[in-house]
């Protein structure tokens, strides 16, 4: 039996999606061994203050910028309206999340009843709760 062209299409949008996902998957995981081997050369303390490397790094990250900011265009033009509405959720939470845990974090620190604030401790935790508003809208909607 022949598929119909609403199926067909839905097919192919899922596809596109998919694959862009997978497209920024794969700049998060290269950007990520090359910033983490990036590291471990300057700790090292190899090419500190070389103009070349600098230049190499710093091209680097305008090309992942570039790349996510391509990429994220991509898949919001080819998502549909549930996808970004769980999207713009679950961003409206981690940003909410960020908005109060970095201000509370940074005014206990300055009265002393904890450190200073860790950024990359308030970063995680907001990616980790974004993700978590995703899933649940997401399990939500099954």
């Amino acid at each position: 039996m022949e598929t119909g062209e609403g199926e067909r299409l839905h097919s192919q949008q899922r596809k596109r999606f998919w694959s862009i996902l997978a497209a920024l998957a794969g700049v998060g995981l290269v950007a990520g061994f090359a910033s983490g081997f990036a590291a471990g050369f300057f700790d090292a303390g190899g090419g500190v203050g070389s103009p070349i490397v600098l230049f190499v790094g710093a091209a680097g990250v305008a090309l992942f910028v570039v790349a996510v900011v391509y990429g994220s265009w991509r898949f919001f033009v080819n998502a549909d309206e549930v996808e970004v509405s769980d999207n713009l959720w679950a961003s409206l939470i981690g940003f909410y999340f960020y908005a109060i845990a970095f201000p509370a974090w940074w005014c206990l620190s300055k009265i002393r009843v904890v450190g200073e604030p860790n950024d990359w401790v308030i970063y995680a935790a907001t990616i980790v709760i974004a993700t978590g508003a995703y899933a649940f809208r997401k399990w939500q909607s099954r």
